[in-house]
């Protein structure tokens, strides 16, 4: 894996942690977007984990990088296994073609990186 991936990714993390209280103060949406997240990820019928890769495997189609991030380290500690997160991309894949198949390859270089962090 590539520094530079890692990089990227512990940027994202970075910011969204750093940017949080900014959001919550300054953009109106913010709030009620986190409440709505809350709301749309406890379990029910679904639980969380199947939620979490649904979430991915959507964020795989728009290629939005930090939500694929976001989405696969919360499916990952919610239980995710390698093999469910690679169904995942096959649904994305067949939702999305040939860019969310290029688009998903930061997945499996997240999930890397995500394996390392929780390994030290």
């Amino acid at each position: 894996m590539s520094d530079l991936t890692f990089t990227k990714i512990e940027q994202s993390i970075k910011d969204r942690k750093r940017l949080h209280l900014t959001f919550l103060k300054n953009v109106k949406t913010y709030a009620p977007f986190l409440e709505l997240e809350e709301k749309a990820f406890v379990d029910g019928a679904l639980n969380r984990k199947t939620k979490e890769l649904m979430a991915l495997s959507i964020s795989i189609v728009t290629k939005c990088e930090p939500c694929m991030e976001w989405h696969l380290d919360q499916a990952m500690q919610h239980g995710a296994t390698d093999q469910e997160i690679y169904e995942t991309i096959d649904v994305a894949i067949e939702m999305g073609g040939g860019q969310a198949g290029a688009y998903a390859r930061f997945v499996l270089k997240a999930m890397e990186y995500f394996k390392g962090k929780r390994e030290e």
